[in-house]
């Protein structure tokens, strides 16, 4: 058996980042620039995701300066943007088990990182987070111009690859993304833990280190 193509002939890996790599929560965000502002972390909350502007910053059709004027102008207060950036993309906290999960496939497997994201955010995970190191490429949704579920977004990932749907697993925690990648062919696995994600990979015929 050659590296990297196991019983089942699963030969990509497919990952998501928020809720598999990282954990993240936008209300550290959202008080760091309430106390800034002078605003109340609801206000803001309010200001940056209670409508279409989130959306449009993680389809690509607002650059990371535009995102930052749109919501200064929301919230009516005059932050900087350098300032801004890390209290915006400083939100992540790195799961472990499931680092290190990767870092044993790397080498085995070719990995993808397939996440709905935006400039910031990636920018600002690709210089903090590690893991990111083993990846062999990124389909994210602001360079994408769509987000999952949308099948566009796995499709690209499989013209990458050019690989067939199903040599691939992807693995994301949300069940609406889990089915999108089954209906397109993918092994699709939803994560709910490190050890569950690598008994389940193993159930695929993945050989893990």
């Amino acid at each position: 058996m050659m590296a990297g193509e196991g019983s089942s002939g699963i030969r990509l890996i497919i990952s998501d980042f928020g809720g598999v790599i990282c954990t993240f929560d936008y209300r550290i965000f959202c008080e760091r620039l309430a106390r800034r502002a002078n605003r109340t972390a609801d206000q803001v909350f309010a200001a940056a995701f209670s409508d279409r502007l989130q959306a449009d910053f993680e389809t690509g059709k607002l650059s990371g300066r535009e995102y930052h004027r749109k919501l200064m102008a929301r919230l009516h207060v005059d932050v900087p943007y350098e300032e801004f950036y890390p209290m915006y993309g400083d939100i992540f906290t790195e799961i472990p088990a499931t680092c290190d999960l990767l870092r044993r496939l790397h080498g085995q497997y070719p990995l993808y990182l397939l996440s709905d994201t935006n400039e910031i955010h990636f920018g600002y995970v690709r210089k903090t987070v590690a893991a990111l190191s083993v990846f062999d490429d990124f389909i994210v949704s602001y360079r994408v111009g769509v987000m999952k579920p949308d099948p566009r977004i796995y499709q690209e990932a499989l013209r990458r690859s050019d690989l067939p749907a199903w040599a691939c697993v992807f693995v994301d925690d949300r069940p609406a993304n889990v089915e999108a990648a089954a209906r397109v062919g993918m092994h699709a696995v939803q994560f709910e833990s490190p050890a569950q994600l690598a008994d389940e990979l193993r159930r695929l015929g993945v050989v893990i280190p």
